[in-house]
């Protein structure tokens, strides 16, 4: 059996836990999962050391240069990498993320840690199943939202597409696209288990184009999230549906971590501002610093005037990425689709804006549906599907 292959199993090694949580561990995984527990970091992690097993959880205290190293190994042989620590601190998490770790846990939550484990038994990112794209602002207002929800109604045209909004605090996915959801991204990461397609399609809203919407609800009391449960929601997304994409990210907190791993696709939305195309060169070096190579990172600028101030040639020399896609400057397109809780192609099917948007699927591998070259506004006004996420 080949754990990359789709089934749960196998030998995990954890290391540095302490023995009653490593107890409570095994007794959450075992025995579809064999735990091999080291007190400390082997002299040397090579294949003798530790069998070279599919995922290994390694706790970053006390020898925190000790363990990165081990993670560099091990990630370098093949393991996919949960790194531990009792806190969740930022600067931890991403030395760790630099140094090859695919997930991270606190080291007091055994069912997260279990949970984490599970999610990188399962395929790696883009081996099976449907797609996950990233919509990631470089700067507050840069319209991403916008750009996610009518790029999701450009894939539902091309099989099953479900966005989701994991701006947890403020999204307003829902109210964007004038639909009333009961079920939220809490409800399902408590209940992968037993969900299935005709669970999920019954439970989640769906937009009349046929999109599926997965947000917070607007009930206050909604439950934390963590790292480890935004990956395996996402895991189990893309089994169930061709294109997934995700909204609200706009940091490199763990929750957007997560959800940066699990992209295929990375579309960073600046536009033609000096503080945007700073940001984005920033976005940039951190995005190769966690090894995300440049062509799984696209850089798209919204609201493009041939005539500003910045020219795309100076953006694309200051963020170091070429320009993958221009999206036009229709504000006036833009925000009667938002008034109206619309897409941009039904509110304003003749904006040149709509063009731009139905250009971004290519960009992201899909395809346009074969009969469907050139399609008409009429057309276009009546089968896509998304609305508008957010402002422009």
């Amino acid at each position: 059996m080949t754990i990359r292959s789709g089934t749960e199993g196998g030998v995990v090694l954890a290391v540095g836990l302490r023995p009653e949580i490593l107890a409570l561990l095994k007794a959450r995984l075992e025995p579809d999962v064999v735990v091999r527990g080291l007190a400390g970091l082997p002299p040397e992690v090579d294949d003798a050391a530790t069998g070279r097993p599919p995922v290994a959880a390694i706790s970053l205290e006390p020898d925190g240069p000790g363990a990165l190293r081990a993670i560099a190994r091990l990630a370098g042989l093949g393991t996919r990498v949960v790194a531990l620590a009792s806190t969740k601190d930022a600067d931890a998490i991403l030395k760790a993320m630099r140094a090859g770790a695919d997930e991270f846990a606190l080291l007091g939550e055994p069912a997260a840690i279990a949970a984490a484990i599970r999610a990188q038994l399962r395929p790696a990112t883009g081996s099976s199943g449907g797609s996950v794209v990233t919509v990631f602002a470089a700067k507050g207002g840069a319209g991403a939202t916008t750009i996610a929800v009518n790029l999701a109604a450009t894939l539902q045209r091309r099989g099953r597409a479900c966005i989701v909004d994991l701006d947890l605090n403020l999204g307003d996915v829902l109210a964007f696209l004038d639909v009333t959801g009961s079920y939220s991204i809490r409800d399902v990461t408590s209940n992968v288990a037993r969900l299935d397609r005709q669970l999920l399609e019954s439970s989640l809203p769906r937009h009349r184009c046929g999109l599926h919407v997965l947000s917070q609800t607007h009930r206050l009391e909604e439950g934390a999230l963590d790292g480890a449960a935004i990956a395996e929601l996402l895991a189990f997304l893309r089994r169930e549906y061709d294109w997934v994409v995700v909204d609200g990210v706009r940091t490199f907190d763990e929750i957007p971590l997560a959800a940066l791993d699990a992209s295929d696709r990375i579309l960073l939305v600046a536009t033609q501002e000096i503080p945007a195309v700073r940001n984005a060169r920033r976005c940039v070096e951190i995005f190769r610093k966690l090894g995300y190579a440049d062509g799984r990172v696209q850089l798209l600028i919204n609201r493009h005037q041939g005539r500003a101030r910045v020219p795309d040639d100076a953006i694309a020399e200051t963020i170091r990425l070429p320009i993958a896609a221009r999206l036009c400057n229709d504000f006036a397109a833009t925000s009667e689709a938002i008034h109206r809780g619309q897409l941009i192609a039904e509110a304003m099917p003749r904006s040149p804006l709509v063009r731009d948007l139905e250009a971004l699927g290519p960009l992201v591998g899909a395809e346009a549906p074969l009969g469907q070259q050139a399609p008409s506004m009429l057309k276009r006004f009546f089968s896509s599907r998304t609305v508008p996420h957010g402002a422009q």
